[in-house]
């Protein structure tokens, strides 16, 4: 079956001429529901720590404990004839049948720092002897594969070259001194985000390969950054994405949430994100936070099973989101482009949540639900505010990646270095959206 263009796509609802990607993406901001499917897995050897893709899904790349960066082709890993083995498909849901193609992969090694006056040649090809290889903590790649970034244990920052001599670091950004675990680009892929457990998040200009900011007011380690999403600019493919470069929201391992804004000139970090009536407090640890495509509103997965939603503008808690018991530690968290809907990653299953589900009214005596209401309409009202699912279960999510629009989806399976443990599963899906 062909996955290029999904079924529920309807041409005649949007824009003549404009491309499939631009299609789904209007189609995805206007739909009610989402139906989410997997359909191949990328089998890894280790936990996997990252995962990043180009633009137009075509590559995909992810990095793993063992310290290889793995390139597959996208493409041919959803509509390809590569089939998962009968024992990789064992505890599988039915759907999960294609593997990943991977077609490339190379190590992620430590480049020590060069004596003074001299210029190491990051291009030999046979690496030094006492080379180590750093685990795959974080990756960000350019939109169209020009170059890559991947965060070391050692808080260097290497830049791979990708469609020429790919797997060559060109350069190394110095200036962190522990595990570099976030890396996010600029909408213009100008400049670089970088959050680290040394406490500290910078802004790197990639021209000069230097230092801009630095954002030192944070307790503990770097989690998670995001670029506001500025809903003024136009969401189109052939556009840089549509955020905000000079506001990003920066979340810490002890659950505060923090604003900063490159344009202050010193260098303030704002908390957005605390108990509520206690000063500087910080609610429970979290490794994962979502804006909202309106950039109003944002996300935070928690340990302790919820996910807050909070206020931009006045900077208070909307609402707590509550998962079943004993569903664990949510460790990933995504909006979906229709301003409904909130991808939340526990360590069971993966729900898919609506936030503006209304519970339906008893219909039959005594006060109880029937479950089988709403016959006469195309889709049954819930009786549960959420779907899962299927695939995931069993381990700590790293990381989800959703494309710019919003057809596929990738989850992969990692701790990424801190506490839980994985499955070691790169699951591939298909989304379509559908209309009430």
């Amino acid at each position: 079956m062909e996955l290029d263009q999904p079924a529920s796509v309807d041409v005649a609802e949007v824009e003549a001429g404009a491309p499939i990607s631009q299609k789904a993406r209007t189609l995805a901001a206007e739909c009610a529901l989402f139906d989410v499917t997997p359909v191949g897995l990328a089998v890894h050897p280790c936990p996997i720590y990252s995962i990043a893709a180009t633009k137009n899904m075509k590559w995909m790349f992810t990095g793993g404990d063992d310290g290889f960066i793995r390139k597959y082709d996208f493409m041919a890993s959803m509509n390809g004839d590569a089939l998962l083995t009968a024992v990789q498909k064992h505890g599988l849901v039915d759907s999960v049948q294609r593997s990943g193609v991977m077609t490339s992969a190379w190590e992620l090694e430590e480049v020590p720092s060069p004596a003074k006056g001299v210029t190491p040649d990051l291009s030999a090809a046979a690496p030094a002897p006492a080379s180590k290889i750093s685990p795959v903590y974080s990756m960000a790649i350019h939109s169209e594969a020009i170059f890559m970034l991947a965060g070391c244990e050692s808080g260097n920052i290497n830049l791979f070259s990708v469609r020429h001599d790919e797997g060559q670091c060109q350069h190394v950004l110095r200036h962190h001194d522990k595990p570099v675990s976030v890396l996010t680009l600029s909408g213009d892929e100008k400049t670089l985000m970088s959050g680290s457990w040394d406490r500290r998040a910078i802004r790197w200009d990639l021209n000069t390969g230097t230092a801009i900011r630095e954002f030192k007011a944070f307790n503990s380690h770097i989690t998670t950054i995001q670029y506001k999403p500025n809903p003024s600019m136009p969401v189109q493919y052939d556009l840089p994405d549509a955020v905000d470069d000079h506001a990003a929201l920066i979340l810490s391992f002890d659950g505060r949430a923090s604003i900063v804004d490159h344009r202050d000139p010193n260098e303030v970090v704002k908390s957005v994100a605390t108990l509520s009536g206690v000063p500087n407090s910080a609610p429970p640890w979290g490794v994962s936070a979502s804006w909202s495509p309106d950039g109003q509103r944002f996300f935070i997965g928690r340990r302790n099973g919820t996910v807050d939603e909070y206020d931009f503008g006045e900077g208070k808690l909307l609402q707590s989101i509550r998962l079943p018991r004993d569903s664990g530690a949510v460790t990933s968290v995504h909006c979906m482009p229709n301003n409904r809907h909130v991808l939340c990653c526990s360590f069971d299953n993966i729900r898919l949540w609506d936030l503006q589900y209304t519970p339906p009214e008893p219909t039959e005596p005594g006060g109880t639900v029937s479950a089988s209401m709403n016959l006469d309409s195309e889709f049954l009202q819930p009786i549960v505010p959420f779907s899962i699912i299927p695939g995931h279960h069993g381990g700590v999510i790293a990381a989800t990646h959703m494309d710019w629009s919003s057809r596929y989806m990738v989850t992969v399976s990692g701790n990424r270095g801190w506490d839980g443990t994985a499955n070691n599963m790169c699951l591939l899906y298909s989304v379509n959206s559908a209309q009430a």
